[in-house]
């Protein structure tokens, strides 16, 4: 544990351990640290306070947006970025289940898309 002295004379958490201990990444030694010492404590809800703020406002911030994703799940996008994307789904559980969902065929719509054929003019064409 690599503590740091503050002005009241305490040793306290360094902010490497303190982060750690958001990412719920700490030992025995600073969980019984934050138990016993108000300060790192209250720095450590702090901090927890700011990543969930973080969290909201930056979800998916970097992430494709929905049509881009619809364009990569149909093939029209440039190759660069076809693998861009590619690449971004092999970290991104979000865009990675939502092409999931593209890729998923629905009975329904097949059966629209195959009666819009045979009914007017992809009928008439073909008779």
């Amino acid at each position: 544990m690599e503590e740091k002295q503050f002005k009241d004379g305490a040793n306290h958490l360094s902010g490497l351990e303190l982060i750690a201990a958001v990412d719920g990444e700490l030992d025995e030694e600073i969980a019984q640290h934050l138990h016993h010492c108000d300060l790192c404590a209250q720095r450590l809800m702090t901090l927890r306070s700011i990543q969930r703020a973080l969290r909201r406002r930056l979800y998916r911030a970097l992430c494709p947006t929905t049509d881009q994703l619809i364009d990569y799940c149909q093939g029209l996008l440039a190759p660069s970025q076809q693998d861009a994307i590619a690449h971004h789904l092999t970290s991104c559980p979000y865009c990675r289940s939502e092409v999931e969902l593209l890729l998923q065929r629905d009975p329904l719509i097949d059966r629209l898309l195959l009666s819009h054929l045979f009914d007017g003019q992809g009928f008439r064409f073909w008779r």
